[in-house]
């Protein structure tokens, strides 16, 4: 005998009612079409941003241990620096005085110029020392890690790929172990991979030992105890909490502080705390989070309040047809069924939906939250958002399905059916007073956070940060320095400025060590300084000021007004006398109701000499509008400028990279092919910028 699979009497009912479900849904498409785009817009912006919390606040890290790895930061409240990093000098005492910590680990960020990976770029480099990574509890998915054997300046260069550059810009190349590559003036063996991890402090492309910087190897750095650019971690001793941590730290870091008071000036107020390193990653990004994870959570309440109105809405007007059902037999579960099939339909459509509108939306969020936490970095669709999606399709359908009031026993019995208008039952009114109710309390509250997200929009807009923003672009030029004279590294900007000009509509070319907003607090808070004909008071340290280089027509290729003196020109050689432009805040601050121009400034900062930077006075030769670029409201700015030409020797030659600005008429807009900035200060690859659109290499 031949077997046949039949369907129990539960799954032809169950697909008896779909199929009406379907039929029924198929009468009122735009009620149907409404309520999945209202509930996919609702879970799947809730699914995204869950699945953004959850990587970023909830996801453990890749470090081994990680609940005893901490970051430890020095703080200088006076010079209103959060984080004034450590010296040298200053990691060596706490090595050899803390106990509570079982090992420390360095990490410098710089920037080198790297050949021997196709064509020379721009990498941004953690320099650090032999237990880092030790510390950090990382293992390598190809090769090795650096270890102690890396240590010291007889050792060889030696560098760690992170695995995001490796996977992208390598595309995962199992053969770059061994080679070697050409870090600034250094060269350096890849020998490993880093696992993927949350790379923090900075995100960075390659991890190298201390020998590769000559700038770590010189004796200023190494005995300068204010010469402060490293970052410190810890792991805890076995048995250790991180209050008992900390409070030794404090302990050593105050003896420190009474050993050398030259280096910590009172009113700098240095102070140094520890954190987990999960806390640190978190802590900047876990408010914005937060508000927006209750944000999304009153779009989808309201969403869940849109499509409950519309479904009791449309059981009102039905509940002719049900009690005509009711009068001919069907069950108060048959009709729950009926209802539970199609929200189901509607929920499932929905949630479908939802999750694939959550993958692009994950991507948009996880580049906004990268700006506040670095784990946001290559954040993905996390897998439970599946389950976190099927469970609110789910229990949506319930609740919608248990929504509207079924016929009552008049209308079954056929008494109900000889009048053909609707009525709205006690019950049913209450329900529509619930939802109406809760639909207007979150709309309210959304409606009032919006208002105070317009308002605040509209201070940004009219903020003016004191520079000119529109057509202009800037490029990250590498210097390829090695082997090279600082006039030839000069002579390398000049062309670069000469090519880029010759481009058809290209307004003004120039070069600065910084790009506004961008670059802002590259230098921290800056250097001391002082001015001929300005007395401090008594008690008072010298006044700080943001360090700038530029070429002549900086300014003018900004925006940036004169307000007094002139600019930079073509004289102001290396052989020339030194001078310098400064800022109308440091101008007015320094000179009140006199003329700055012609009087003379000198740094008396000690970390100056650490970047080469001669002391010497300059005198002031022009007075510039404020150009604040760390904030976007602006305040006042206190900067000194010095001609490119001039201090190609230091913190300019010592950079791998100079940013561009370019300014450039409207129409050249079309000259520049597919690519289009997507903000004023958008930085495409030099090769592509200068390659295609000059048809010249400038490297």
């Amino acid at each position: 005998m031949k077997w046949r699979p039949t369907l129990n009497r539960t799954s032809m009912s169950l697909i008896s009612d779909f199929r009406f479900a379907l039929r029924s849904l198929a009468r009122i498409k735009g009620v149907a079409i409404t309520v999945v785009v209202t509930l996919a817009l609702g879970i799947g912006v809730n699914a995204a941003i869950f699945s953004l919390v959850r990587g970023v606040l909830l996801r453990p890290l890749a470090n081994r241990d990680e609940d005893r790895l901490i970051y430890i930061r020095q703080s200088a409240q006076g010079l209103t620096t959060e984080n004034a990093n450590f010296s040298v000098p200053e990691i060596q005492d706490l090595r050899g005085r803390v106990k509570t910590l079982t090992a420390f680990g360095d990490f410098s960020t710089i920037d080198f110029t790297m050949v021997g990976l196709g064509e020379p770029r721009v990498v941004r480099a953690g320099v650090v020392g032999g237990s880092y990574f030790e510390v950090m509890g990382l293992s390598p998915v190809l090769g090795r890690l650096l270890d102690s054997n890396d240590d010291g300046p007889q050792a060889a260069g030696a560098a760690v790929l992170t695995h995001r550059f490796w996977t992208t810009s390598l595309e995962s190349d199992p053969s770059i172990i061994g080679r070697t590559v050409r870090l600034g003036e250094r060269s350096a063996t890849i020998v490993g991979v880093v696992e993927p991890s949350v790379p923090y402090p900075a995100e960075t492309e390659i991890v190298a030992n201390v020998v590769t910087s000559p700038h770590h190897l010189d004796a200023t750095m190494v005995t300068g105890r204010v010469h402060r650019m490293t970052e410190l971690f810890g792991r805890l001793a076995p048995g250790v909490d991180l209050d008992r941590a900390r409070a030794e730290l404090r302990a050593v870091h105050g003896a420190i502080l009474q050993e050398h008071p030259e280096a910590y000036p009172p009113k700098a107020d240095f102070r140094i705390d520890a954190v987990l390193l999960r806390d640190q990653i978190t802590s900047p990004a876990r408010t914005v989070l937060l508000v927006l994870l209750a944000a999304a959570s009153l779009v989808f309440i309201i969403a869940c309040s849109n499509v409950a109105n519309l479904i009791l809405a449309r059981s009102v007007r039905r509940e002719g047809e049900l009690a005509v059902r009711a009068a001919l037999g069907a069950s108060a579960g048959a009709l729950r069924r009926t209802l539970l099939a199609e929200s189901l339909l509607l929920c499932g459509a929905g949630a479908i939906l939802g999750v694939v509108m959550a993958w692009p939306t994950v991507a948009i969020l996880a580049r906004y939250a990268a700006r506040f936490s670095v784990s946001a970095l290559d954040l993905t669709v996390d897998a439970g958002l599946l389950w976190v999606g099927v469970s609110l399709a789910v229990a949506a359908s319930v609740v919608l399905a248990f929504v509207p009031r079924l016929p009552s026993a008049e209308a079954s019995t056929g008494l109900g059916l000889s009048n053909g208008s609707v009525r709205l039952t006690p019950g049913t009114n209450r329900r529509l007073r619930l939802f109406a109710v809760t639909q207007i309390a979150a709309s309210f509250v959304l409606l009032a956070g919006a208002g105070m997200l317009l308002t605040a929009l509209v201070a940004l807009q009219a903020a003016r940060p004191g520079f000119d923003t529109r057509n202009v672009l800037a490029l990250n030029v590498p210097v390829m320095s090695y082997g090279r004279t600082p006039d030839q590294v000069v002579a390398f900007y000049r062309e670069a400025m000469r090519r880029i000009a010759e481009v058809p509509g290209v307004e003004r070319v120039a070069v600065g060590t910084a790009v506004p907003w961008r670059d802002a607090g590259i230098f921290g808070p800056g250097f001391q300084f002082s001015a001929e004909g300005y007395a401090r008071a008594d008690g008072e340290e010298d006044p700080r000021a943001r360090f700038r280089t530029v070429s002549p027509g900086f300014f003018a290729a900004l925006g940036v007004p004169m307000t007094a003196g002139r600019d930079f020109t073509e004289a102001d050689r290396r052989d020339a006398e030194p001078v310098v432009i400064v800022s109308q805040s440091l101008a007015q601050r320094l000179f009140p109701n006199q003329d700055a121009v012609n009087r003379r400034l000198m740094w008396t900062d000690p970390v100056m000499r650490f970047i080469d930077v001669r002391t010497d006075p300059r005198r002031i030769v022009g007075v510039a509008a404020d150009v604040d670029d760390e904030n976007v409201v602006p305040g006042p700015a206190l900067t000194v400028y010095h001609p490119m030409e001039q201090e190609i020797g230091g913190v300019a030659s010592s950079s791998t990279r100079e940013p561009i600005p370019i300014r450039w008429c409207p129409r050249l807009r079309a000259s520049f092919g597919t690519y289009r900035p997507t903000s004023p200060w958008s930085t495409p690859p030099p090769s592509r910028m200068c390659a295609r659109k000059c048809s010249r290499r400038i490297g």
